[in-house]
């Protein structure tokens, strides 16, 4: 398939040598892969599955540009082919090509991009035949890889070229060795496992069985029995005044977390002075409820009856989050297209948070749009329908499941209104209309991996309460500009041009200072004479990076010939440039120069010969680094 897909490199398949048959078998099973795993939401990063496909792409883009010859993005077109070839049987891969040609052709520019400064940081090491290949040496071999898609056979080739020959076998075994030891460090590319089931857990459903969850009929069971209790890691029959634990009851109307929704909270009464806090609910087996519990008052003891009462507002404010995130996310494919697809939520009392695959951040337009499609079907006031299904039933329904939910034979299905706009697989509580949401607001968009977005969002009084807040900003910003409404946005830019205005005033006005103190410097007080060639170190404070580099350019031209060294500190650091006149820069290097006297503050420098800068935390050593400049500069001229 590749071969045939060409530029006018090669012309078939038969006349590629065997490395290029192998690039582009490479290149077709991996486009394959690509083109099915964009399809299905997985999109190139750098954890886990994602970590996975970014690998293989980035393979295949590689064997393309270095042993078929193309140097132009021809890795999404190979893709695109697969669609066209595929899409019968496989007809989502029809339904995705405009997104899975834009996620391809993003991540092949990118790799572009990485190759190459990967090569620029390869150089930044100077390899050359004396370099020490240890096991650090490797780790930042590694570091290129990973962080910057540098591949191996390439590092092998630079190192190479530059005297430092290892058998291959020797080379792949320590760079693996390094990489594995890297990926230990930071967690990519491992597998990750489930958290182990607490034996107790297991323990308990096996002997009290299901409880029964009536949280959505009511938020208020009566006389409910406790059935378990477990403190510690240990089954007990008693907890105590300020005695925290966990608590089994045979009928609950909490919640416990699933789905991205939060686990209720609220209380426990009984006879007497019992009084219980839950502060959380939790199912970590199938049926097993678990309220995370705090006996504020009496003893509470297994067999007890008690009243078990949700906290209604923060239930209340939870539902109107989740029915929302369901409308958030049908707007999203509304707006943006059939490529969004949910990769993870939560629903909180305070707010909802919904992250989606998608390429680049929302605009303006994009952000206003999905607000008015959800405010529109809350003003509405549509219905919420929840129906029991078979799992089946409920696919062929078109109903969407939802992230990070396990499903049984039996599914629950929630519909707004007709289900049209939105209907989904869903075990969480609801609103019973969308009018019961208020209002909704998105307070921020962002990204969190490469195709993968994240929004925050409120409803209810938390919308309103941000309203009124914006609303005493505002009237803040006004009284303190003297200024109206509808001028505000103009005010604020007057006032930030006039504060850019004073700050280069005071930027001139500091270098003019430093600039007429320089000029006696210039004339010969404070240069020293280093072996025939004038040098001036001084340390000015005072002035910014800018104006630091304003400075070492008049001191340097009042020399005419020489070398200035200017140090300053600003915000905790120290910082150091160098500047060596045209007529010496065979004989002394600036770069040289900032590496031997940058590390006495505790820090790095590079530069050209002409120019180098570096800095570091230690500010109290910067006048024994600039004494250290005449010391370097008279050995480079020995």
């Amino acid at each position: 398939m590749c071969a045939c897909y060409n530029t006018g490199v090669m012309s078939s398949y038969e006349n590629l040598s065997e490395i290029q048959q192998f690039a582009a078998r490479v290149i077709a099973d991996h486009a394959r892969a690509t083109a099915f795993s964009i399809a299905d939401g997985i999109l190139p990063g750098n954890e886990s599955r994602n970590y996975v496909l970014r690998k293989i792409m980035r393979r295949a883009i590689y064997h393309g540009r270095e042993h078929l010859g193309f140097k132009e993005p021809f890795f999404y077109k190979v893709c695109d082919l697969v669609v066209d070839q595929m899409h019968e049987a496989f007809p989502e891969l029809a339904v995705q090509r405009e997104f899975i040609g834009k996620m391809v052709r993003m991540e092949e520019e990118r790799f572009a991009n990485t190759m190459t400064v990967g090569l620029g940081k390869l150089a930044e090491l100077e390899i050359g035949p004396e370099t020490a290949i240890n096991d650090k040496f490797f780790l930042e071999l590694a570091k290129l890889y990973d962080t910057y898609g540098t591949p191996r056979d390439l590092q092998r080739v630079f190192l190479e070229e530059r005297g430092v020959v290892l058998e291959e076998e020797e080379f792949l075994g320590r760079f693996d060795a390094a990489l594995n030891e890297l990926q230990k460090q930071s967690g990519i590319g491992q597998t990750q496992r489930k958290s182990e089931i607490n034996p107790i857990y297991s323990e308990l459903a096996g002997t009290i069985g299901a409880a029964r969850f009536l949280g959505y009929e009511t938020t208020r069971v009566d006389n409910t029995e406790v059935l378990a209790i477990v403190k510690g890691d240990e089954r007990v029959e008693v907890l105590d005044e300020d005695d925290e634990g966990l608590i089994v009851l045979r009928d609950s109307p909490f919640y416990a977390e699933s789905g991205g929704q939060v686990g209720d909270t609220g209380m426990f009464v009984g006879d007497s002075e019992l009084r219980v806090k839950v502060v959380d609910t939790f199912a970590p087996l199938s049926g097993l409820i678990l309220h995370k519990s705090k006996v504020e008052s009496g003893s509470i003891k297994v067999g007890d009856r008690v009243t078990a009462i949700v906290d209604e507002f923060k239930r209340d404010a939870t539902r109107r989050n989740h029915t929302a995130t369901h409308l958030v996310h049908a707007a999203l494919k509304e707006v943006l297209g059939t490529h969004v697809k949910q990769a993870g939520s939560v629903v909180a009392p305070s707010y909802l948070r919904f992250d989606f695959t998608h390429y680049q951040p929302l605009t303006d337009s994009e952000i206003q749009e999905i607000e008015d499609l959800v405010n529109r079907h809350i003003l509405e006031n549509e219905p919420v329908n929840t129906n029991m299904m078979a799992l089946e039933e409920a696919m062929r329904s078109g109903a969407v499941a939802m992230f990070g939910e396990k499903y049984g034979a039996e599914v629950r299905v929630l519909s707004v209104g007709d289900g049209r706009f939105s209907m989904e697989l869903c075990g969480g509580t609801h609103v019973r209309a969308t009018g019961d949401i208020g209002t909704f607001k998105i307070t921020s968009d962002e990204a969190i991996a490469s195709g993968v977005r994240r929004i925050r969002a409120i409803t209810g009084y938390d919308s309103i309460n941000r309203f009124r807040e914006d609303e005493i900003l505002i009237d803040r910003s006004l009284e303190a500009l003297k200024t109206q409404r509808d001028n505000l946005p103009d005010a604020i830019r007057k006032l930030q041009e006039e504060l850019k205005r004073t700050r280069r005033e005071m930027e001139d006005l500091k270098l003019k200072v430093a600039t007429g103190g320089a000029a006696a410097m210039g004339n010969g007080d404070e240069t020293r004479d280093v072996k025939g060639v004038k040098v001036l170190g001084k340390i000015v404070d005072g002035l910014d990076a800018n104006g630091q580099r304003q400075l070492s350019d008049t001191l340097l031209a009042r020399l005419r010939s020489g070398v200035v060294v200017l140090g300053r500190t600003e915000n905790g650091k120290a910082s150091i440039i160098v500047r060596v006149s045209d007529d010496l820069k065979d004989k002394v290097k600036a770069g040289n120069v900032i590496k031997e006297i940058v590390p006495i503050v505790g820090g790095r420098g590079g530069g050209r010969p002409d120019m180098a800068e570096g800095g570091g935390p230690e500010i109290e050593k910067l006048a024994e680094a600039i004494e250290a400049g005449y010391v370097a500069i008279g050995e480079m001229l020995s």
